[in-house]
């Protein structure tokens, strides 16, 4: 039995180290991130999707104070897939991992590997960004993305949100998980690499920023822009990224004498540079579960304006690193945006508040701590 060879593998050698094996085909600066956290303490193997990787970060920009082993492999359902994602699969297996640990998302990669891996006695953590689909745009709305959740939640042992709001998604989503889901925050990403000197903030600068999907909220923004105009606020936006809502938008942006549409893929060299040369960036959400956004804003530096919608109020903390707002209302965005450009010392308070954040809660070291004890226990294994 597959699941006896494994296991028996596993426990052979009691003397090795504690072994997670991290497969993504998606969200690779997150899981490069978490994996250079926990080679500190353990052995970690990370396999990765060429595009994806190739897409989301530079590794000179991410250190690794430990060594780890990453694996990237061409990962589709045609051509140099049918080689990279078997491969990838045996990646994971010839490691004789304690833990392995996907991300949920709409594909056959993972879910094909969590049903694999459901034949052996391996624990299984999945970590689910969207406990809920987003009510207009963004992933999981049909039938068929549907099932491949339906499949990767089947095939979990363990599951992990970013955040407490998160975990109550999820049980209303999946009643009928068995398994334990426990919060494990979203670290910081597109941190500017230490050899490069900080970028001043330009005054009165507003950054939105994202895939450009209906409940991110770009109309709602607009309408608090015009708002600021009005009033006399001294303010530019910059909106930055790609999707539907920006051709919706196009015409009304382009009118708009205070607003600078970037309506284009943004590298992260060039997504460092955006995030740090803004005051504060915009996070609108009519609905939200966790916000890589707001991961970006507090890596580098920077408050926010952000919805009390979803996972995002179990991350700021109105007044301290961020202001918070009712979702879908213009006004009271326009309002929180004006104190924070109009306030020096509420944003200098808000800004080292967002410092700190970064360098606390969503601190990879701190987050890869928590969760190589989850591991642990999860494994049967004793530190």
């Amino acid at each position: 039995m597959p699941s006896r060879s494994i296991s028996g593998a596993r426990h052979a050698d009691m003397t090795r180290r504690f072994r997670v094996a991290i497969y993504a085909p998606h969200f690779a600066e997150y899981s490069y991130r978490l994996a250079a956290a926990l080679a500190k303490h353990c052995d970690v193997r990370l396999v990765l999707n060429r595009k994806d990787a190739n897409q989301q970060w530079n590794l000179d920009w991410i250190p690794a104070p430990s060594s780890f082993d990453t694996r990237i492999r061409d990962l589709s359902l045609r051509r140099s897939g049918a080689i990279g994602l078997p491969r990838s699969f045996l990646d994971i297996l010839a490691f004789r991992p304690d833990v392995v640990h996907c991300h949920e998302c709409p594909e056959y990669f993972t879910a094909g590997l969590m049903e694999l891996l459901r034949l052996t006695s391996l624990p299984r953590v999945l970590t689910v960004h969207d406990a809920i689909p987003h009510s207009e745009g963004g992933s999981g709305t049909n039938t068929s993305e549907e099932r491949l959740r339906d499949r990767m939640r089947a095939g979990a042992t363990h599951v992990t949100v970013h955040g407490q709001s998160c975990v109550a998604d999820f049980a209303r989503a999946s009643p009928d998980f068995r398994g334990e889901v426990t919060s494990s925050m979203h670290g910081v990403l597109m941190v500017p690499s230490t050899n490069r000197t900080p970028i001043q903030a330009v005054e009165g600068r507003i950054l939105f920023f994202g895939r450009m999907w209906a409940y991110k909220g770009l109309d709602v923004f607009l309408d608090a822009i015009d708002l600021l105009s009005k009033r006399g606020v001294r303010h530019q936006a910059v909106i930055a990224g790609r999707g539907p809502e920006m051709t919706r938008f196009g015409a009304r942006m382009a009118d708009m004498a205070s607003v600078n549409a970037i309506d284009t893929y943004v590298s992260a060299e060039d997504t460092s540079t955006l995030f740090q040369s803004a005051e504060v960036v915009a996070l609108p959400y009519k609905d939200a579960s966790q916000s890589g956004v707001l991961a970006s804003a507090f890596g580098n530096h920077r408050p926010v304006v952000a919805s009390a919608t979803g996972g995002i109020p179990d991350v700021v903390t109105d007044g301290v690193n961020g202001l918070l707002v009712p979702p879908a209302d213009a006004t009271a965005l326009a309002d929180a945006l004006e104190r924070v450009l109009t306030s020096r010392p509420l944003a200098a308070s808000l800004t080292e508040g967002a410092r700190q954040t970064a360098e606390g809660s969503l601190s990879w070291d701190h987050i890869a701590e928590r969760l190589l004890t989850t591991y642990r226990r999860i494994a049967g294994v004793s530190a």
